[in-house]
């Protein structure tokens, strides 16, 4: 039988069959034996050689193998190892490759998702022409180019007839499709010159509508330069004005106009705007002051506009005098279970949930506590760290920063804030900007790292017109023994509570139209909390 397997192995080597013949050439009575020792010796010779023939056609495993089984026939072999360590050579070398190529191919995706053609069509070039993955991004890139040129030809058929919001959106779009297109600098420096002196004209015309969406487009058009920013600036003031004169506040409505008329003394709308606003003021003063303001006052609803930086509150009837002689009179002082004019900053705390720094006002400032510029909202953070600005404007918050901060890992000087973006002032302040609900254009910063300098708040609201209670991640102030929300809003410098349960202020029950009143205990269903000053 051994002859018989000798034989059969030498006829499997002779015929190529060299699995075959190692299969029989592995007994150990095959290797004692001198004749199995021959062939074990071809055969051994055999593998190596088609090992090298594996290795030259780049098929690593069937290499190995062949390698593998010529060290278990042969031993040590100076042929082998030298084999062996050819193929992990060029094992390695193959997956440098398969790195520098999957480096390249992400690098140059990169450059097509910023626009930045010729440098992904470079590195494109240096890999293979027939590759699936490169033949995709060649594709993508031409059609980049195709579509970059549509878009630059209908920002100059617009700015053609004067069409700017079309303009600039198209040369948005041919910016993101080809950024270092030879034609777009120059329709962005045409058009956006044009655009400055047509916002311009229509501030000065009164035509604020069609300026503040120019405005926005201009900035993501040409960033936050100082001719951007200045007109952004000036939107703001006028929405001011305009949201001080929808609250009856028209003092206050009269000191923005005012700051107006300094900016823009070219503007002829704001002149007669300041008449009719100091007569209206004037008028609804000696309104309040004739027989209908007695009557007001008697029953509890006169409607007094506070000055700035104090609260004005009605005199309730049982304060009269007897006689009447005092019925007009209004004190400063609020009473217990009175609703007073709400501050700029106030803290909700709310009984087994915790505190919550409540910020209104369309910009507020964040940083260091010890900072030389006072934040509006001071940070126990390092005194170098920078200071940043959140705005509000109409639906969406932006971050203005003095130098860049990291927003989600990325240094921004500027940023369309979106809910759960990550801000870091520094290794340590940490934040995160989150905006619950849809339906509130209220938003919230969650503090990571960084704390305020009271302890018992950790969390920020930016407060727009409301902010909700309630169970669930859609509520501002997450309170889960709620059954249903229940919605906090402001009117007329009043904190008014909506909802279905009855409103209790210190235990007596009141009306939900009399606000909230500042250090009162509230309680609405199981929920109670404690409106106080910061």
């Amino acid at each position: 039988m051994l002859i018989l397997r000798i034989r059969q192995a030498e006829t499997a080597l002779k015929d190529g069959r060299l699995d075959e013949a190692f299969e029989l050439a592995c007994s150990d009575d095959v290797r004692a034996h001198y004749r199995g020792q021959q062939v074990i010796g071809r055969l051994t010779r055999a593998l190596i050689e088609r090992g090298r023939a594996h290795l030259a056609d780049t098929r690593w495993q069937q290499a190995l193998a062949d390698c593998e089984k010529a060290g278990k026939l042969g031993g040590n072999l100076n042929e082998a190892a030298e084999l062996r360590a050819a193929i992990n050579e060029a094992m390695q070398a193959d997956q440098r490759e398969q790195h520098r190529r999957a480096d390249a191919l992400a690098a140059a995706r990169q450059h097509l998702e910023n626009g930045r053609l010729s440098m992904a069509e470079g590195l494109l070039d240096s890999m293979d022409q027939d590759a699936v993955k490169v033949a995709a991004l060649r594709e993508k890139a031409a059609t980049a180019r195709t579509r970059a040129e549509a878009a630059l030809d209908r920002a100059d058929a617009a700015r053609g007839r004067q069409d700017w919001d079309a303009a600039m959106a198209a040369l948005v779009e041919a910016r993101q499709a080809h950024a270092t297109n030879s034609r777009l600098d120059g329709l962005v420096t045409s058009v956006s010159t044009e655009v400055l002196r047509f916002v311009r004209s229509s501030i000065h015309q009164g035509r604020l509508d069609v300026a503040g969406t120019l405005v926005e487009r201009l900035a993501r058009l040409m960033g936050e330069t100082i001719e951007v920013s200045e007109l952004r600036g000036v939107m703001a003031q006028c929405r001011q004005a305009a949201d001080r004169i929808e609250r009856g506040e028209f003092r206050r409505a009269t000191e923005v106009l005012r700051r107006l008329n300094t900016v823009l003394p070219e503007a002829a709308w704001i002149g007669p705007s300041l008449d009719a606003l100091q007569q209206t003021a004037e008028r609804l003063e000696q309104v309040r002051g004739g027989p209908l303001g007695l009557l007001m006052v008697a029953t509890g609803t006169l409607p007094v506009e506070p000055p700035a930086g104090r609260a004005v509150v009605p005199a309730h009837p049982r304060h009269q005098r007897p006689g009447g002689a005092d019925l007009g009179e209004t004190r400063l002082t609020p009473t217990p279970g009175t609703a007073t004019g709400l501050p700029t900053q106030f803290l909700l705390q709310v009984d087994g949930v915790g505190g919550f720094l409540v910020v209104r006002g369309h910009r507020v400032t964040l940083g260091p506590v010890s900072s030389s510029q006072r934040p509006d909202i001071g940070l126990m953070a390092e005194p170098d760290a920078p200071l940043i600005t959140i705005e509000r404007n109409d639906e969406d918050y932006f971050l203005v920063a003095q130098r860049p901060v990291a927003v989600n890992d990325t240094p921004v000087t500027r940023k369309l804030l979106a809910n759960g973006d990550r801000i870091a002032l520094s290794p340590r302040c940490r934040m995160r900007f989150v905006r619950p609900n849809a339906a509130s254009t209220s938003a919230m910063i969650e503090l990571h790292g960084a704390r305020l300098p009271r302890g018992d708040a950790r969390r920020v609201i930016l407060m727009d017109r409301s902010l909700v209670l309630g169970p669930g991640t859609t509520a501002h102030v997450r309170i889960d023994q709620l059954p249903e929300p229940l919605v906090l809003h402001l009117r007329d410098e009043r904190l008014l509570c909506q909802g279905n349960a009855e409103v209790l202020v210190n235990e007596a029950p009141v009306d939900a139209a009399a606000g909230i009143p500042i250090g009162a205990n509230v309680r609405v269903g199981p929920v109670s909390f404690v409106v106080t000053t910061v």
